[in-house]
Parts: C-alpha cells; sequence; structure tokens
C-alpha cells in the first residue's frame, strides 16, 4: 500500500459519505501532508470548539493571570441536564479539573464555565494570536439552538492541524504547556471512530465531536516509530442516528487503512 492507494481509498469515502467532509494527515517525522481534501472548509466546529477554550487557558495560564489551581464555583444555573460529572450540583472545580473534564469527557458544563471566564473575545483573539485563523467560539455548546450553534462557533481542519502540531512539536506555548495539553488529548473516552477497528493498545491523542449535525474527529497517533496527525470532519445537515453511525464508520474505516500503512512502514524501518 501507498500514499496513492490511500488517496483513492479517502476520496471514495468522501463521494459515498453524506453532507460536507474535510479530510487532512501529516505525517510528523517526514513533514509531508500526502493527502488533503477542503482542509481550509470552514465548518461547524461542535465540539472542537474545546481546542480554541483550552489554548485560550493555556495562554491565560502562561501570562501569569490564571493558573491549574484556581478554583471557580460551577453553580446550578450553568450546570447542562445532561451533564454526568456535574450531575452532583454546585461545586467548586480548580481549572485543571474544568480543562479535564472538557477534553478527557467532553463535557459542555466545562467549556462553556471556561467561557465565561475567559469570554469569546479572548478565546478568539488567542486563536488568531496562533495561526487558528478561520476559528471562532461566539456561544456556549449544547446550550443554545442547534442553528446557533452551527452559525456561530467554526473551524477548520487545517486550524486544528496547526494545534495539535504546535503542541506536539512544543512551539506553540512553552514545553510544559504543550505537554500538559497532550496529556489531555491521552485520556480522551471516546472511541466511536478511529480507534473503533483498532484493537492493538496504541496511543493517541484525539478529540471526537459527535453532536447532531457535527462529526468531526481530530488527533496524533503516536506509534513506535512514526507519529502522524489525522483530522476528518463531517458535517451533515440531514442528522440521523443512521446517518451519525455512518460518519463514525467512514472515520473508522479511513483511521484503519491509514493505521495499517504506518504499522507496514514501521516493520519496513525495523528491517
Amino acid at each position: 500500500m501507498d500514499h496513492k492507494t490511500i488517496a483513492r481509498f479517502i476520496k471514495d469515502e468522501i463521494h459515498a459519505a453524506g453532507g460536507t467532509v474535510s479530510v487532512i494527515y501529516k505525517d510528523f517525522d517526514t513533514g509531508e501532508v500526502p493527502f488533503r481534501f477542503a482542509p481550509d472548509y470552514e465548518m461547524p466546529s461542535g465540539d472542537m470548539a474545546k481546542i480554541a477554550i483550552l489554548l485560550a487557558a493555556l495562554r491565560r495560564i502562561q501570562e501569569g493571570q490564571m493558573t491549574l489551581d484556581n478554583c471557580v464555583i460551577v453553580p446550578n444555573l450553568w450546570i447542562n441536564f445532561d451533564s454526568v460529572a456535574f450531575e452532583r450540583g454546585q461545586m467548586a472545580y480548580s481549572i485543571d479539573e474544568l480543562l479535564s473534564w472538557m477534553i478527557v469527557a467532553n463535557e459542555d458544563t466545562a467549556a462553556n464555565v471556561l467561557i465565561e471566564i475567559l469570554r469569546p473575545e479572548y478565546i478568539n483573539e488567542s486563536c488568531k494570536r496562533f495561526g487558528m485563523l478561520n476559528t471562532r467560539v461566539e456561544c456556549r455548546l449544547g446550550q443554545t439552538r442547534v442553528e446557533d450553534d452551527i452559525r456561530l462557533n467554526v473551524t477548520t481542519a487545517q486550524d486544528i492541524l496547526t494545534f495539535f502540531e504546535g503542541i506536539y512539536r512544543n512551539t506553540l506555548l512553552p514545553r510544559s504547556l504543550c505537554e500538559y495539553a497532550g496529556r489531555l488529548f491521552l485520556r480522551h473516552r471516546n472511541h466511536s471512530g478511529f480507534t473503533r477497528y483498532i484493537c492493538d493498545d496504541i496511543y493517541t491523542g484525539r478529540l471526537v465531536s459527535d453532536r447532531d449535525t457535527v462529526n468531526h474527529e481530530a488527533g496524533v497517533f503516536y506509534l513506535k516509530y512514526v507519529d502522524y496527525f489525522l483530522a476528518i470532519f463531517n458535517s451533515d445537515p440531514v442528522s440521523t442516528p443512521e446517518s451519525r453511525q455512518a460518519s463514525q464508520r467512514m472515520r473508522a474505516r479511513i483511521s484503519d487503512v491509514l493505521y495499517n500503512y504506518y504499522l507496514e512502514r514501521e516493520d519496513q524501518m525495523r528491517k
């Protein structure tokens, strides 16, 4: 298998998928981008908005205006009805706990509390400063009409690559903060897409958004000798449980083909 074969496979998956699709993958060892399909197309961000929120929080920590140990009271009014981590009601949480719940468990309540603390203007200015030029966060997650969330919170696959490569190479922020962010994504719990068909015990630092019409996934695969980034965004205005399942399986098929290619490459490197 080679990159041309993989590209043909991905194109077939894109053509068969419903809605709008954006795909990019990058080899972090060679620096090559063997495949890209509409990576700069602006799409509703869904849970990918949490990456912009995390970036702004880490910047605030870098500036010395906030620490991971700072505590915030989360009032009942801010807790989403479907929250699990915050279902115990009003409590104090550290910034570290809020960031962990936001990325590891994909908790909207944690994201919305951080939006209140950081403010959209600061989040969006942080994205521009660090090269995520087409990413904006304007409204809370899970507490607005779906149309508002789609219209106001946007990003691109290329912007998400910019973020992940920046923390991977420790260039986006000080090394300690990049490593902190990397550890959060390694703990992400959703396995509906990229790792769906992979039974090996592998390290992936990812974030998944399976939210109504927004089905995105992006992250880094850490193999023994090779590391690579993959982002697959799929926005489908006709959202049904079946269409979301189809999107998850599409992401899984592409990820599985790419993973097996890199396993073959590692075998060749060992020889």
